[in-house]
């Protein structure tokens, strides 16, 4: 369950969510998008309050007793917690948690930060925007969650991810995602491919985008490059992805030939 908890969360290979002020009266929803931890199920019985935190640090917030857990998130939550990202429409009254049911997507963003000894001593991983972490070896194993993630926490980038949610179980059944790298492009041995600070593997390079890539190169500009993944997940939980690379750069002015003009200055009279 660990290995396929870690995969799962992987995908996430998100938008930075911010918890909003609440003043009392009128309920207020929000979209939460990612990893939620401290699930504490409410229990209408025994009127007592559950409880939930959204991210890895966000604070934890009560859910009221008699809250509408709209199925099968009344079943599905418990296994959820601490692993793969899942969306969830939250109605809050007075700062407190009305109502929690799935949602069909959702869209996350930031800079991957690379996390060490996140999962225990040797163990590091990329956290983005507090919501979604990712385990570093995978990245070492899959070229496109490399393509994306590790090239966006090298570069200094945005990653941003869509979450397709199957709506039975709260996980994702799919995503789309993109990074954009910018810098001047360096062909490396082995077929990988330098753009400013990050390097894109070999493998996600098909044949028209490399020979873009060599022609940056050769001139030597300022080169953006748009990498986009489409991403499925199979039966094991790990992330599947196709990578499709847009390269673009300007073409350096051409160097002015000097001009020529006829002499038409006056020949000096004879003494």
């Amino acid at each position: 369950m660990r290995t396929l908890a870690r995969s799962l969360a992987a995908v996430a290979v998100l938008a930075l969510l911010v918890s909003p002020v609440f003043a009392g009266g009128a309920d207020v929803t929000t979209l939460e998008c990612g990893l939620f931890r401290d699930y504490v199920a409410p229990d209408p019985g025994t009127s007592t309050a559950g409880s939930i935190s959204f991210g890895i640090s966000g604070p934890t917030e009560v859910i009221a007793a008699d809250a509408t857990l709209v199925p099968p998130v009344d079943t599905a939550l418990p296994s959820l917690q601490g692993g793969p990202p899942t969306a969830l429409t939250v109605v809050r009254s007075g700062g407190v948690i009305t109502s929690l049911a799935f949602a069909p997507t959702c869209t996350i963003s930031g800079t991957p930060e690379l996390v060490p000894d996140l999962f225990g001593p040797g163990m590091d991983g990329y956290v983005i925007a507090d919501r979604l972490f990712t385990p570093a070896d995978l990245l070492a194993t899959n070229d496109g969650l490399a393509a994306l993630i590790g090239t966006a926490a090298d570069a200094g980038a945005t990653f941003s991810v869509t979450f397709d949610i199957d709506l039975s179980t709260g996980v994702p059944s799919g995503f789309t995602a993109q990074t954009t790298l910018i810098g001047v492009v360096v062909m490396l041995d082995g077929g990988d491919v330098q753009v400013g600070a990050a390097t894109l593997p070999a493998s996600v390079i098909d044949d028209e985008a490399r020979a873009e890539l060599e022609r940056a190169a050769a001139l030597g500009v300022e080169t953006t490059v748009v990498v986009d993944g489409v991403g499925t997940i199979d039966q094991t939980g790990s992330p599947l992805v196709a990578i499709t690379l847009t390269v673009t750069f300007a073409l350096p002015a051409p160097t002015p030939s000097p001009s020529l003009l006829p002499n038409t200055a006056l020949d000096a009279p004879a003494p």
